[in-house]
């Protein structure tokens, strides 16, 4: 009959056990799989991102196109405009307000004030005052074939003293006729620049001149 192990012993065996399984190598841990050119772990450029060399060439083309792009919208804007003359680019187009309208029915006339009125000062000179008393007795402000056209005598003395202005906003140009004192005077700003008569401007004349023959 096998003889049985005292406690002691029993101790001793546990003991021994577990200094043989600490002494034991553990398991090797697995490697990660590694990839084509990453830095290896606790190296400098590990935290760093590198940028391949074609993403350069495409930063540095698109700098190039924008380049391009700049220059050719500044070369645009330097390219002389080939569009049509406007009659609103003539400071002689605010007249259009005045279309249909007599130079009373407005508190500023615009034979008086504004910029039909400086350019008249300046072709007129001192005559200015004489066009403006011959324009007493006036019609509206009408428009013919793209020109507007006022006309006018001195109140009683038709035949006599008379007048006529027209405006050719796309021109950018003013004639005027005047009858005073029985003599005719015609002026026109700028001289280059031939502004016909409207229809109406020239039954106008024709009666203004049958009158001071009679």
């Amino acid at each position: 009959m096998k003889r049985l192990l005292s406690p002691w012993h029993t101790v001793a065996v546990l003991v021994a056990a577990g200094a043989l399984a600490a002494c034991e190598p553990a398991p090797p841990t697995p490697k990660a799989a590694s990839v084509p050119g990453a830095a290896a772990p606790g190296s400098a450029s590990a935290s760093s991102t590198s940028v391949p060399a074609s993403t350069d060439g495409a930063v540095q083309g698109l700098g190039d196109d924008a380049a391009m792009v700049a220059a050719s919208a500044e070369k645009a804007q330097t390219l002389p405009s080939h569009a049509a003359p406007d009659a609103g680019a003539s400071p002689l187009a605010e007249l259009k307000q005045y279309v249909g309208t007599y130079p009373s029915d407005s508190n500023m006339s615009f034979l008086e004030q504004g910029v039909l009125a400086d350019r008249l000062k300046l072709m007129l000179g001192k005559e200015y005052s004489t066009l403006l008393s011959n324009l007493r007795t006036v019609s509206p402000l009408t428009e013919d074939a793209g020109r507007w056209f006022i006309t006018g005598n001195r109140p009683h003395e038709g035949g006599t003293e008379a007048a006529a202005v027209v405006v050719d906003a796309g021109k950018n140009a003013v004639r005027v006729w005047m009858l005073h004192e029985g003599k005719v005077s015609e002026y026109q700003d700028p001289n280059h620049i031939t502004v016909p008569w409207p229809k109406d401007v020239q039954t106008m004349q024709d009666n203004q001149k049958s009158s001071s023959k009679g």
